[in-house]
């Protein structure tokens, strides 16, 4: 497959490796956070393979690979990053606005 090699390979302990595995085999990770994983997994176990070859074993787009390269890179996490916007006025599970009116 086309594409330059990554220039920082991903290197895991490995009771970091076995730490992802039981993430993604897990029922109950979110889904998006498991193919996560996923290619941060492929990125270790394959240091020859491309970011393109990474993305189209997983059907994603070599950006989504490379955004979670980096990201592991910096901070070993497979989290996503806060999102902007307004802080919440209530809970998602309240029935009850702000001021105190029932929805």
């Amino acid at each position: 497959m086309r594409g330059p090699k990554p220039q920082t390979p991903i290197r895991l302990t490995e009771a970091e490796a076995e730490t992802l595995r039981r993430l993604v085999q897990a029922r109950t990770t979110p889904q998006g956070q498991a193919l996560r994983g996923r290619i941060v997994l492929a990125a270790h176990e394959h240091p020859d393979w491309t970011n393109q070859q990474i993305a189209q074993t997983f059907a994603v787009a070599d950006r989504t690979v490379r955004t979670w390269r980096r990201r592991w890179l910096e901070t070993a996490s497979l989290d996503d990053l806060p999102r902007p916007g307004a802080p919440r006025r209530f809970s998602p599970g309240s029935t009850r606005s702000s001021d105190g009116a029932r929805l």
